[in-house]
């Protein structure tokens, strides 16, 4: 990649922020963005270093690094990653997911925009594996793309301020978990009853960039059986 076609502008007074240019795999873009912050994180000087869909924040260390001298490492990681499409997953982590009703009140509103009747807007959702392109927004908070085009939609115009723990959300083109109980735009079609983030374990995050996760419908009696387990 070339970090020319990148736009690199001050981030507060000691940080940049990189954003990549468009592509037309975002997934391959994201996981570009993450390579870049992975490779910088450890490196002199930078205090911190966060992936996002198409960009890339670092915050670094006056007393050991100039502003010109922290940029230039950004533009050097950037001409020194591609971005390519994702090797094929060696593992697919399956969420069970129990699709509309209370655990998915937008699924109706989605199948009035898709055109679909509710069961066609699930098996659409549920056909394919999807790619973790990065995490963000909460611990855990997984990009996970590419939605089929039937079920693009934007987020919702008025977020909720409160949107449960498991939720199944799709917005653009990505598709989500909700890890934490926490306020959120996009649209709810259902939820799974698995843990996906644990602070107190050693290694919190089921879903990381990468990833491949495909969703599996269930009813609701094997919900709150699983929820309950």
């Amino acid at each position: 990649m070339s970090a020319t076609a990148a736009t690199i502008v001050p981030f507060g007074e000691r940080g940049w922020l990189a954003t990549l240019p468009g592509n037309d795999d975002p997934v391959a873009t994201g996981l570009a963005a993450n390579r870049i912050a992975d490779a910088l994180r450890d490196a002199d000087g930078i205090d911190s270093a966060v992936a996002g869909i198409d960009s890339i924040v670092i915050r670094f260390d006056f007393q050991r690094l100039n502003p010109e001298t922290a940029r230039m490492l950004l533009e050097t990681e950037i001409n020194a990653t591609p971005v390519q499409a994702p090797a094929p997953a060696t593992e697919t982590i399956t969420i069970p997911v129990c699709y509309g009703g209370q655990y998915g009140p937008d699924l109706a509103d989605l199948a009035a925009h898709a055109r679909l009747p509710e069961k066609a807007v699930v098996g659409v959702h549920a056909s394919k594996p999807y790619r973790a392109a990065t995490l963000g927004f909460a611990p855990g908070f997984a990009y996970l793309g590419m939605l089929d085009d039937q079920l693009r939609a934007p987020r919702l115009s008025r977020p909720r301020a409160h949107v449960p723990a498991g939720s199944v959300g799709v917005a653009g083109g990505f598709t989500c978990v909700y890890p934490l109980p926490s306020p959120g735009g996009w649209r709810l079609i259902g939820q799974t009853p698995l843990r996906l983030f644990d602070p107190s374990s050693d290694d919190p995050l089921i879903i990381k960039p990468g990833a491949a996760v495909q969703f599996r419908p269930i009813s609701e009696e094997a919900f709150l059986a699983e929820a309950s387990s």
